[in-house]
């Protein structure tokens, strides 16, 4: 199955899942504010080639290989409505993706640099409970994402760029939560923006996250 139709199809599972509410526990709880950190291993997809079609856009030829992952922390601020249905604040980080480019014009250099970006979110998760220990979760919502591209020449050579943008991204998930106890639990998530950065300055591209964390719940 290709990913966007996956993806696609995780974007009914926050409203399906908030139609389940008679399945929830009546000790599950609502109303209740959490404060959540951990780690996000980001996976982009041909960010070479991207990067290639924006150096051409402003006039520069080159072949481009790039890091396709990287880890970084992520942080969550949450509220829980009611047992099936919580609003989501989020940060996230894609750290340095290094580059290293073939410059073929206006002049023949060798450049390396940098792709990175980071992102402030607001979705709405869905939350089925399995049991007192075991929740499902999807989420939807949107991500502003601000991303860079730094090159600059190996060898003193010409070759120097430098871009930003800032652009909002779709984001669609699903994921499970364990609690540890009654304050604290365990999550593990998917979510896929469908894209980040700009096509003609900094080089556009979606990008998955796998995200581990923990949520400290005040209640």
């Amino acid at each position: 199955m290709k990913l966007n139709v996956f993806f696609s199809s995780i974007a009914c599972v926050p409203l399906g899942l908030a139609l389940a509410a008679p399945l929830a526990h009546a000790a599950d709880p609502a109303g209740d504010v959490y404060v959540g950190g951990g780690l996000s291993v980001s996976r982009t997809s041909g960010l070479g080639g991207k990067i290639d079609s924006a150096l051409s856009s402003q006039g520069i030829g080159s072949s481009t290989s790039a890091d396709h992952s990287s880890t970084n922390p992520n942080f969550r601020l949450g509220y829980r409505i009611n047992p099936n249905v919580a609003v989501e604040a989020s940060y996230d980080r894609v750290g340095k993706m290094d580059l290293q480019s073939a410059i073929s014009s206006p002049t023949a250099d060798s450049a390396s640099g940098t792709w990175k970006g980071h992102g402030l979110g607001l979705h709405v998760l869905g939350i089925a409970p399995l049991d007192d220990k075991w929740s499902l979760y999807g989420r939807v919502g949107v991500e502003r994402w601000k991303t860079s591209l730094d090159l600059a020449s190996n060898s003193g050579g010409s070759t120097s760029y430098g871009a930003s943008s800032s652009h909002t991204s779709l984001a669609l998930g699903a994921g499970a939560a364990y609690a540890i106890s009654r304050n604290v639990d365990a999550t593990a998530e998917l979510v896929h923006y469908n894209h980040v950065g700009d096509a003609t300055s900094t080089g556009r591209t979606g990008l998955n996250q796998f995200n581990f964390g923990l949520r400290y719940h005040f209640m």
